[in-house]
């Protein structure tokens, strides 16, 4: 009996090992993703997001105090950072379809300095790494849309390693 039980959990051990293993399909920035302004104007995030440009993507919920302290913080210096490096930056928020319309108000207070999005089908779950767990998550893409920097979570002060990380990219050679 005990040999049935090693045969199992060491078939099951093998089997998870092999599907982590297996490549996940992964979709190439701008992506094809469908998202809703807060006026809820269909875009495709490849119109949105263009290839070319320092890209931040930060993701959000409408519930997440931590995700409104991080926006209020980019907002604060935001047009500072304009002036010193040439980037995009793209609130996008993965809120359940019945929170839509707390979003789309919160979006529209706040009067943030960058545009925000929701992602209504939370398609960028799928294909950024860690599935979003942990909000507020900010991902940083190069000129060339590779992902060069990723951080989970934020605590006052987060926003200037951000920065820095956008400063590196804007003085790195070709």
């Amino acid at each position: 009996m005990r040999h049935l039980l090693y045969l199992i959990c060491g078939f099951l051990f093998c089997s998870s090992a092999i599907a982590q293993t297996l490549p996940q399909p992964v979709m190439a920035f701008p992506f094809q993703i469908s998202l809703l302004t807060p006026d809820s104007v269909a875009v495709q995030s490849e119109t949105v997001l263009g290839k070319g440009k320092i890209t931040v993507l930060a993701f959000w919920l409408s519930t997440c105090l931590p995700c409104r302290v991080e926006l209020a913080a980019y907002t604060a210096k935001y047009a500072e950072w304009q002036r010193q490096a040439d980037f995009q930056l793209v609130a996008i928020s993965i809120d359940f379809p019945e929170r839509f319309s707390q979003m789309a108000k919160m979006a529209q207070s706040s009067a943030w300095a960058f545009p925000a999005y929701w992602d209504q089908e939370r398609a960028f779950r799928n294909i950024l790494p860690g599935e979003l767990n942990g909000l507020p998550q900010v991902f940083l893409f190069d000129k060339k849309g590779q992902l060069v920097w990723q951080h989970r979570r934020y605590v006052t002060g987060d926003e200037a390693e951000l920065f820095a990380q956008i400063m590196a990219l804007q003085s790195a050679k070709p």
